[in-house]
């Protein structure tokens, strides 16, 4: 990869309330919608959540082939809280990721440093201004 590297994406309102389509190169259209509509639709809140999740994932997984650590699964959930700051608006408070990674017994605290050093360096973790917290269970089969 080089750097810098550049993302873009786009944006397609379909003409009918808040509802559109995302997409960028090479990459499916998501629908997307916003977060009262209940219709199934990924709202740009729920994104950035997910974002950080796999960011979380990617980044583990990455930093565990390069310490040659075997994990049998992964799963992860995501909370976060949004706050009304007085003459600002509303922002994220902080979010809440919480993975759940199986590896051998013998393997438990290394996969925790893992999965430390993973929030440390997520390029999206580290590019956002609120804390993002990580209540890991690590267990050892």
């Amino acid at each position: 990869m080089a750097f810098p590297t550049h993302y873009e994406t786009r944006f397609d309102w379909s003409g009918s309330g808040e509802n559109g389509l995302a997409a960028g190169e090479k990459l499916a259209p998501l629908p997307v919608g916003t977060p009262s509509a209940g219709d199934g639709r990924w709202n740009p809140e729920a994104m950035l959540l997910s974002a950080v999740e796999t960011c979380l994932f990617n980044t583990f997984a990455y930093i565990a082939a390069m310490s040659k650590l075997s994990f049998r699964s992964y799963h992860s959930t995501a909370s976060g809280e949004v706050e009304l700051v007085p003459r600002e608006g509303y922002r994220f408070a902080r979010i809440t990721v919480r993975p759940v990674v199986a590896v051998s017994g013998k393997d438990v605290a290394r996969a925790q440093r893992i999965l430390e050093k993973a929030h440390e360096a997520c390029l999206i973790s580290r590019s956002v201004n609120f804390p993002i917290d990580i209540i890991p269970t690590i267990a050892g089969e």
